[in-house]
């Protein structure tokens, strides 16, 4: 086991650690080194944690140092997907000259929402995609205290290694992205209950939908912005559902407590590939971008594909605090 801080020289290519704390002394045990270390060898650093671990850290540096950005988490993370189109430009920014880049970033976990969880674990896996090959050391805090062991078995699956105050080591159960996100697809189960809206649609008939689906957001409370980007990443699967699925095609909802379901099916032989719409399109690409859109738009994004046919479920969260941190 290398131990924090030991004195191995600059790492190399993307480095993604995984740190499960149970208290904050803990978590700053860890932390304030990683940062100090990357502050004294001038590698920009980002951190996007809980509120408290950003005051506790301000206090400990004394300052914000130049070179060092600190973000609430409710600042800086959205959407998974367009959290982690954040997160690589950033990187990519920072270390087009050849410097190399920290990060630490604690995820949201909605925990009252299962889907939201199986989206945040899905993106912790992916980043080993997104970021693969850019000069960035990323420590992914998770706090034992607040989040159930699911979530802190996510950690193990989702990160290469794990760090804590004792040292870095390799985590045994760590699966490659594609292996990871199947595993978590087989596991989505169809929405319960008899929907509030249900359409059966066609090309014609999507001017309809959208029509149909705004008036039902709004009903639900959704804010303006985002009732347009929730009926944008409707049409965008609807027009994928009729151009590419089989007939027939159908779009129902739900408005849950807190969150608007929308699941558009159809009859087509479904997306064979686990990671669709998680990574961006090359720009020279003709397709592709519907599912990466809604990705980018919604609270949540689950495929779900059978003998009988393929649904997409998207979910867009009503509460006002769409994207705390549930525990701590």
């Amino acid at each position: 086991m290398q131990s924090v801080g030991e004195a191995s020289g600059p790492a190399t290519g993307f480095v993604h650690q995984a740190l499960i704390y149970g208290s904050d002394e803990e978590f700053l045990d860890v932390a304030l080194p990683f940062l100090e270390e990357g502050l004294d060898r001038g590698e920009p650093t980002l951190v996007a944690v809980q509120d408290r671990h950003v005051e506790n850290l301000r206090t400990a540096l004394g300052s914000t140092p130049d070179g060092l950005t600190l973000y609430p988490v409710e600042e800086w993370y959205e959407t998974s997907a367009r959290t982690r189109e954040k997160f690589a430009l950033w990187t990519a920014e920072r270390t087009s000259r050849g410097a190399r880049a920290r990060v630490v970033g604690e995820p949201p976990w909605a925990l009252a929402h299962p889907a939201q969880v199986r989206d945040w674990a899905r993106h912790e896996s992916v980043l080993n995609l997104a970021l693969a090959g850019l000069p960035v050391s990323f420590v992914c805090p998770y706090d034992a205290r607040a989040l159930p062991e699911e979530v802190l078995g996510h950690a193990r699956d989702t990160h290469p290694e794990i760090v804590s105050n004792e040292g870095i080591s390799a985590s045994p159960s760590y699966e490659n992205p594609l292996d990871f996100c199947r595993r978590l697809d087989s596991s989505v189960e169809a929405q319960q209950g008899r929907p509030s809206l249900e359409i059966g649609f066609a090309l014609e008939d999507l001017p309809a939908v959208r029509r149909e689906i705004a008036s039902f957001v709004a009903k639900a409370g959704l804010p303006t912005s985002r009732i347009e980007e929730l009926v944008l990443a409707v049409n965008e699967i609807t027009t994928n559902a009729v151009l590419h699925g089989g007939s027939p095609a159908a779009v129902r909802a739900w408005n849950t407590r807190d969150e608007v379901v929308v699941e558009v099916t159809d009859a087509g032989e479904g997306i064979g590939d686990v990671l669709a719409g998680q990574l961006a399109p090359p720009p020279t690409a003709l397709g592709g971008r519907g599912l990466w859109l809604a990705r980018l738009l919604c609270d949540a994004v689950e495929v779900r594909c059978d003998e009988g046919g393929c649904s997409v479920t998207l979910r867009a969260a009503t509460s006002s605090d769409r994207r705390s941190l549930s525990a701590a």
